[in-house]
């Protein structure tokens, strides 16, 4: 075991506010807001829809940094696809009505600067009947509609109606004439015809379309692989089930394909096939650390649970290539995301997520993997949120909560929407550019339109200075709180020291030697005398006033009552020193409370005073009244003689101490001390009607 030494150090080291404070620092910090990200997500404004069951796009049309806002809706007093361009101060700016309506899971318009005059026009989609037909309107600098109804192809019908889905928009300059096309694809679902790409060119007003097949394309990327300087478009595609391989119509889509296209929408090679059902490939664009264009497509097979991922530096031939299999369930692994990205001044493809770990690759199939939040695998879009020159991840998961990454794919930040999940309401996101302001994320359901800002959180960077200040401060208490209890400590044993020198003192002066010496004599002077009954009566009182001193030599106070009993046994045994020349009287008020306590001796104390300096030179019959009386709630105590007066008593006493005045003033002091009861003593000099003195009065009040 632990020797005294020891034992006497583990106690001062626990004891010491340095190691107090730990712990007690420790539980307050638990109960901070303690953000484990760098960044923060807050919900700066929440708005009603413009338009119930809209869809919303934030884009900058005047070409001045700041987003107006574009809503796309049906029109119900004209019952047509209408769309409704707010200022950047949310004031509604025109609306433009076509004779049609939206494909309601279908995007319905795409804003670009086509022909690069400094603003966008916006591009819109709809149907009529059995046709989908394109809108352009340029809102800026003049409200102008370029186009009202441009036809681009039929869709076939199934029980009347038809269906289909437009994906993905891009633009790009095929001609080199310094316009740019807008490319898109158009995606037929039951209705089954066509799937096809459209290129639309402003400048001349013309359409141009791919082959239909029966590949339901995904998304599609754009750019130069073969090196011409004319770009080429890439595409992938999933497995809907609707189109098999015996009913005429080429590439089904019970497989899913990798595509590619010339500027003339012509097959670049025969789509390569995924074989599997379901199954999935997906494309993005890679450049290399050394400026060397790639095509990245993962092919996702057997139910996804393996995948192939392809590096293609050549239209249709890779350049490498690494298979992942997973024997897991296929909800353990999702490859869904495919962008590229760059992580520590290294070029990488983000390929998607595995369980709970982000993996990216490069052309040389160097993986890295990195910590990843498993429910988040919806990413929405790559964008420079806090304006800080690089580009943040935004996903959205089931239950509709953000998380956001950094560049660098770490520092997970989180923040619970409040929406519904996706299964009761349409969710659209996106961002909207506020020119030199904060750049927000919005969140748009069918009725409320929600704005975020993401930003850098201070408090991440000042909760280890908060902490380190938290602990000093706890030091600071406990050392002023073991100070006082030292102040405490050191005035509690001062006031015992007072009591233990008190009760010394009253212990001197219970009986007066002069007292006890009398006493005695006179007990022996009634012995020889043969005074058989004064001496048994001197005895007896003797041994009662002895016992009663005994009794509460360790007490600090008495009840008055206590204290008058004492009295009168001692004022009986004065009255054998004085024989008949001594008389005294106790009396008390019926209203006073007998229990009430107050410091030993103090009246004892003063009927020895009044008995040693008023009394004992009085000639003739010497009297002495002792009285309570309740006077305005408080308590009076008087001792009143007709002795000599204090004038006379200092003249005779000269040589006198006064050792019973300070001890009464020291027990008056030490009595509020401990119970904060205040005592007031003072003296009254009587005279008679001549003016010579009469006696002494002495009024304790309580």
């Amino acid at each position: 075991m632990f020797s005294s030494y020891q034992k006497t150090t583990l106690l001062n080291i626990v004891a010491n506010p340095f190691f107090l404070a730990i712990p007690i620092t420790l539980i307050i910090v638990i109960f901070l807001p303690n953000p484990t990200s760098k960044y923060k997500i807050e919900l700066k404004s929440k708005h009603v829809a413009d338009k119930p069951n809209s869809k919303i796009k934030f884009c900058d049309l005047d070409g001045d940094g700041v987003d107006e806002r574009i809503i796309s809706y049906h029109n119900a007093v004209k019952g047509e696809a209408s769309i409704k361009v707010l200022t950047t101060e949310g004031i509604n700016y025109d609306a433009w009505n076509f004779h049609g309506y939206f494909q309601k899971s279908s995007k319905d318009f795409y804003c670009g600067d086509l022909n690069k005059d400094g603003f966008s026009e916006i591009y819109v989609l709809y149907y009529k009947s059995d046709s989908v037909f394109l809108g352009i309107i340029q809102p800026y600098p003049k409200k102008k509609l370029i186009t009202q109804r441009k036809f681009l192809t039929v869709v076939k019908k199934r029980n009347g109606k038809i269906d289909y889905t437009i994906n993905s928009f891009a633009e790009a300059d095929f001609n080199k004439d310094g316009i740019n096309e807008l490319i898109f694809s158009l995606n037929a679902g039951y209705s089954r015809q066509p799937r096809i790409i459209i290129k639309y060119n402003l400048q001349n007003d013309s359409i141009t379309k791919s082959e239909s097949t029966g590949i339901y394309m995904s998304n599609f990327i754009i750019t130069d692989l073969d090196g011409d300087s004319v770009p080429e478009i890439y595409s992938g595609s999933s497995t809907t089930g609707n189109i098999p391989d015996n009913i005429g119509i080429k590439y089904g889509d019970y497989n899913s394909w990798y595509l590619g296209f010339d500027n003339n929408l012509n097959y670049l090679f025969d789509p390569i096939k995924n074989i599997g059902y379901p199954s999935r490939a997906s494309v993005c664009s890679f450049k290399s650390d050394n400026e060397q264009n790639y095509v990245v497509v993962l092919f996702d097979e057997d139910n996804y649970k393996d995948a192939t991922i392809k590096f293609f530096n050549n239209p249709d031939k890779a350049f490498s290539s690494k298979k992942f299999s997973n024997t897991n369930s296929p909800q353990s692994k999702v490859f869904l995301l495919m962008q590229n990205i760059t992580l520590d001044g290294k070029k990488y493809v983000l390929m998607g997520i595995e369980d709970d770990e982000f993996i990216v690759i490069n052309e040389n199939l160097e993986v890295i993997r990195k910590k990843a939040l498993r429910e988040f695998t919806s990413l929405k879009f790559i964008s420079d949120l806090n304006r800080d020159n690089k580009n943040e991840f935004v996903f959205v998961n089931r239950e509709n909560v953000i998380a956001i990454y950094d560049d660098k794919l770490s520092n997970p930040t989180t923040f619970a929407s409040g929406i519904i999940p996706f299964s009761t309401t349409w969710v659209e996101t996106g961002i909207k550019h506020n020119g030199n302001k904060q750049t927000e994320l919005f969140l748009k359901t069918d009725n409320y339109l929600y704005l975020y800002t993401y930003k850098v959180d201070y408090l991440y960077y000042l909760k280890y200075p908060i902490w380190f200040f938290i602990y000093g401060f706890v030091i600071l208490i406990l050392w002023f709180a073991q100070r006082m209890q030292k102040m405490q400590t050191k005035r509690k044993l001062e006031v015992e020291e007072t009591i233990n020198s008190l009760q010394m003192k009253t212990i001197k002066s219970q009986m007066d030697p002069h007292f006890i010496y009398n006493v005695l004599n006179g007990m022996a002077h009634n012995v020889a005398m043969g005074n058989t009954k004064d001496s048994y009566d001197q005895i007896i009182k003797f041994s009662l006033i002895l016992r009663l001193m005994m009794k509460r030599v360790d007490k600090i106070d008495i009840s008055i009552k206590e204290e008058l009993v004492f009295i009168r046994n001692y004022l009986e045994l004065e009255k054998y020193r004085f024989k008949e020349g001594f008389e005294f009287k106790i009396k008390t008020d019926p209203k006073v409370d007998l229990t009430y306590r107050i410091p030993r001796m103090i009246i004892q104390l003063l009927v020895e005073n009044s008995i040693k300096h008023g009394l004992w030179d009085k000639k003739g019959v010497k009297i002495l009244d002792i009285s309570t009386v309740s006077r305005n709630k408080k308590i009076l105590i008087v001792v009143e003689d007709n002795g000599i007066g204090r004038t006379k008593a200092k003249e005779k006493d000269k040589d006198t101490t006064g050792k019973g005045t300070s001890l009464i003033n020291d027990m008056i002091e030490l009595n509020y001390k401990l119970s904060g009861n205040k005592i007031t003593l003072i003296y009254v000099d009587l005279y008679d009607d001549t003016g010579n003195a009469s006696g002494t009065r002495a009024e304790v009040e309580l």
